[in-house]
């Protein structure tokens, strides 16, 4: 039987890879809303960037929950919990996620426009965790 701690480093090490993430939320009627997303998972948040206003980040705000799934073929963490909104969006939070998916270089081009200041990120803190452990 595989001890708790290391079911939790497997986990640790399959959410810390850059993957994209489905982000779901419940709109203001009730309904879903389910998005293909970018992660940065730091000091045990999942962070993502949106900008303000989207449909994600109206429902975290008026909920204050979401969950994240991570699939890669039969593996898959799904991650439910309060969700906070740090509005505004610092440039060094945008270029630490774009660094995450695209490496130094690239992400520093990608991130050079000023978007972030019309962007939000929302702070995912998982009180439950299913399939991996």
């Amino acid at each position: 039987m595989t001890e708790p701690g290391a079911r939790a480093s497997k986990r640790e090490a399959f959410i810390a890879e850059p993957r994209t993430a489905v982000f779901s939320t419940v709109d203001a009627r009730g309904r879903s809303h389910a998005v293909p997303v970018w992660y940065l998972w730091k000091e045990g948040e999942f962070r993502v960037v949106t900008d303000r206003g989207s449909q994600k980040h109206r429902n975290a705000e008026r909920t204050g929950r979401a969950a994240l799934t991570i699939v890669d073929g039969p593996r898959y963490v799904m991650a439910e919990g309060p969700v906070r909104v740090v509005d505004p969006l610092s440039y060094k939070e945008r270029l630490a996620l774009h660094t995450h998916y695209r490496g130094a270089e690239a992400a520093e081009k990608s991130t050079a426009d000023g978007a972030h200041e019309r962007m939000v990120l929302l702070v995912l803190a998982p009180e439950r965790w299913l399939g991996m452990k």
